[in-house]
């Protein structure tokens, strides 16, 4: 069977570029001795990066023991403009990432990602996360293919596939997926900037998800009356869910090319 690894570029490409930079001080001011504080700068080297990057991607070829891959990517900003990417969940909830907003890539990131497009096989679809990307193409009709995710995020476990993760190479059923789903949409997630149901920990919602596995495999209905108890609505609970879910290809329009937003069964 042919293997074929989706790896996570957005990870890899921060991970290189974040490795080479340097601060340094200088202590003068054009050759002259002052009494002020040192000046610090930030720089960096792209070709450094980018042999840090190939390293990184070799690796998983002789891992496993293939070279066929895609290098999956969110949809990039309009670099030259200043303007945020798109991204399907900020029409779910305006709010979503607000957290990064004063964040920075690394130095050279847009350099090393042009670059990369250039050599690697890349693959970014309009308005989706990388995560979102290896998601589809991890369980999108390809027989006579083993998909393997390479990424640390610990949302791909909401994925029926096969995840490298942490050294290990873990096959998610979509029973576990559906289930890290829920749990997310009750926990929230502070990275990605939701925040759950209010007062549920991860504790209390391992304990009334698996109660709930354990009576009917219904998780719907407890996450709802979770966010009712929390004087929320059932429309709260769906916007968390339609934040948690990475897609997968059920969620996708392909030919509109297009998220299909995640309803409850």
């Amino acid at each position: 069977m042919k293997k074929l690894l989706l790896i996570d570029g957005d990870e890899m490409l921060f991970k290189a570029t974040a490795a080479v930079e340097h601060e340094t001080k200088f202590n003068t001011c054009l050759g002259e001795v002052t009494n002020e504080p040192p000046i610090h700068i930030l720089f960096s080297h792209p070709g450094k990066a980018r042999e840090v990057f190939d390293e990184m991607i070799e690796r998983f070829f002789e891992r496993f023991e293939t070279r066929d891959h895609l290098l999956c990517f969110s949809t990039p900003p309009d670099w030259d403009f200043g303007k945020s990417a798109p991204n399907f969940r900020y029409d779910v909830d305006p709010t979503y990432k607000n957290n990064r907003s004063n964040s920075r890539k690394p130095l050279c990131y847009v350099q090393l990602r042009q670059d990369i497009e250039a050599d690697y096989k890349c693959k970014h679809l309009l308005g989706l996360e990388a995560d979102d990307v290896m998601g589809i193409l991890a369980t999108a009709p390809m027989p006579k293919t083993q998909r393997i995710i390479i990424s640390q995020d610990k949302d791909m476990q909401t994925i029926p596939a096969q995840v490298w993760r942490k050294g290990d190479l873990v096959t998610v059923t979509e029973e576990e997926a559906d289930y890290y789903h829920m749990f997310q949409t009750l926990t929230g997630d502070i990275t990605d900037g939701y925040k759950g149901c209010p007062g549920i920990g991860k504790v209390k919602a391992e304990k009334m998800l698996n109660a709930a596995m354990e009576k009917d495999g219904l998780m719907w209905p407890v996450v709802k009356a979770a966010y009712e108890k929390a004087e929320l609505t059932e429309e709260d609970a769906l916007r968390q869910a339609r934040l948690a879910r990475i897609l997968r290809w059920s969620d996708w329009n392909n030919d509109a090319k297009k998220p299909i937003l995640w309803q409850p069964k």
